[in-house]
């Protein structure tokens, strides 16, 4: 015990117990605890039943000895010392304010330090098991022989695929199997098209809501999979995705951001935006990917916002949610130019789940299709967009000379 809490000298047993009691109630100190309070006094009684019966309630045995202390206090004093017992009564009244508010400032500092220790050890356990699932099924390096290496540059986005939900409506039929159809299809066009511009690096924007999350009601009753299991299961699909694309073209670099489905407190007035169970994906990609030197993944320093030089062109990419595709365009020029000296050529969203664009002062905005399409609250709101991602090729001097939705619906062709 903290040696300032020690007996004084000439200090009745009784009123040195008192005394720890008045301050463990009153001022609450990290450093003093019940248990402390017992063994410092000898009392035979359990730590419990000691701050039961120091309870602050109006008539606990402390409540009560204050009660009769101030009195008698107020008693001796008379008419002059009443006027200072109130003053003393009113630096208690502040002294319990000031000790409430370093209270409430520690409590919440231990729930976001509480939440960082998770976040981290997730992080630890995924570097592990991504290790351990890179022993048995190495993603390897297996370039196309035939290829052909211009200058061009494709940029791919993957959007909203909110891996886990299930949706069965008059406009779509959704659920992880054909999820990983879809991301398979999505592939293949995507080469096919990459090697016919003859693509020397391949740019591919996580945007994110890749999972679906369980941040509704109707989204845990909407999902085939825990959240946890959401995130690794889309993470491998992703890096598998990831490795097959990179054997088409010479350099590939990943850019990820986050979405609003992962987000860890289910009001989103409450939540911290970044703190979001979907920056975990990166982590695993980074270790499943490891033995790839043909695959980067660049620091993002613009907090959700992604920016990625291209041919010589700058495009801002971020999730969408907090965003506008008819004032993304100038309020993100503004920002970027004014905080970070940047121009921003293109602006790329997520999160509507439907294709729109918009252009202003020379500055192309776009929304990419999301993955899976109408989920039943589009339906609910006779909404319905075609399944599609976007795969953008760019040319120095140029910029994006091509634009393709790739359309994954049953019924578009190769």
């Amino acid at each position: 015990m903290n040696p300032k809490y020690e007996r004084r000298e000439g200090e009745a047993p009784y009123e040195y117990g008192l005394r720890l009691i008045e301050i463990k109630v009153e001022q609450k100190p990290d450093d003093l605890e019940w248990e402390d309070i017992v063994e410092a006094t000898g009392i035979d009684c359990h730590r419990d039943s000691l701050r039961k019966a120091a309870s602050v309630t109006p008539y606990s045995g402390y409540a009560v000895a204050q009660y009769f202390k101030r009195k008698a206090a107020s008693e001796e004093a008379g008419a002059e010392g009443g006027s200072y017992i109130k003053e003393l009564d009113c630096k208690i009244a502040e002294a319990r304010k000031e000790s409430q508010r370093l209270f409430d400032q520690r409590r919440e500092f231990n729930k976001i330090a509480s939440r960082m220790g998770r976040m981290e050890n997730l992080e630890d356990r995924l570097v592990e098991a991504a290790k351990a699932l890179s022993e048995t099924r190495p993603l390897e390096v297996n370039k196309a022989l035939d290829s052909h290496y211009g200058q061009s540059e494709a940029v791919l986005c993957f959007a909203d695929w909110h891996y886990g939900m299930t949706a069965n409506n008059v406009w779509e039929t959704y659920n992880t199997d054909i999820c990983r159809r879809r991301v398979a299809l999505c592939v293949n066009r995507a080469i096919e098209r990459i090697r016919r511009n003859e693509c020397r690096r391949l740019h591919i924007i996580l945007m994110g809501d890749m999972a679906h999350g369980g941040i509704h009601v109707s989204a845990r009753v909407a999902s085939e999979e825990l959240v946890c299991d959401q995130v690794m299961q889309v993470s491998e699909i992703l890096a598998e995705a990831i490795s097959t694309l990179a054997d088409q073209v010479e350099e590939t670099v990943v850019h990820a951001t986050y979405g609003n489905h992962l987000r860890t407190i289910q009001n989103k007035q409450d939540n911290i935006h970044a703190d979001n169970m979907e920056r975990l994906i990166p982590w695993w990609l980074r270790e499943r990917l490891s033995g790839r030197g043909d695959v980067t993944f660049p620091q993002a320093d613009y907090f959700e916002f992604l920016y990625i030089p291209v041919c010589g062109y700058n495009i801002c990419a971020t999730h969408g949610d907090l965003d506008s595709v008819k004032n993304a365009g100038k309020t993100l020029h503004t920002l970027f130019a004014k905080k970070y000296a940047c121009d921003i050529d293109y602006v790329l969203l997520a999160d509507k789940h439907h294709k729109e664009g918009f252009e202003e002062l020379g500055i192309d905005s776009r929304i990419v299709p999301s993955l899976c399409s109408a989920d039943d609250y589009a339906n609910g709101r006779r909404l319905y967009a075609t399944p599609g991602q976007l795969l953008m090729i760019f040319v120095p001097g140029i910029g994006a000379d091509a634009c393709y939705t790739i359309r994954l619906d049953e019924e578009a062709g190769a």
